[in-house]
């Protein structure tokens, strides 16, 4: 019965971790290191939390058209430590953000700067 307990015991902790591992994943898997961009718009939505920052951004093409950015920060602990807060950026914040782009034609950035509406630029010093 000990031996039973302990095998499942094991494999109960094989799927907590399996997820928790499965959740982070490499700069090179989502971004080119090669390629960057920079991108124009209005801040709709922010999630300052762990795995990283994330701040979604809705820019207008030349035609009017919409699409939604999702750009993606350091963690919260290392942006707090470089003088960023939950209200550095603020929904509705029109923001210029420069950064590596996401693979495969995804609205996807990796902030390198974020220069506010007021021209102040911050970064996140890599």
């Amino acid at each position: 019965m000990t031996l039973r307990l302990t095998l499942v015991a094991a494999v109960t902790c094989i799927f907590l971790i399996q997820g928790s591992a499965y959740g982070h994943h490499s700069f090179a898997a989502e971004f080119t290191a090669e390629e960057t961009a920079t991108i124009e718009g209005v801040v709709t939505e922010i999630w300052f939390r762990n795995p990283h920052v994330r701040y979604f951004i809705d820019v207008a093409d030349g035609e009017g058209d919409i699409a939604r950015w999702d750009t993606r920060g350091s963690s919260p602990t290392l942006l707090v430590r470089k003088g960023w807060t939950k209200k550095t950026i603020s929904v509705g914040d029109k923001v210029t953000i420069h950064g590596h782009l996401g693979r495969n034609d995804k609205h996807l950035l990796s902030i390198i700067t974020v220069e506010l509406a007021d021209g102040t630029k911050i970064g996140q010093g890599y």
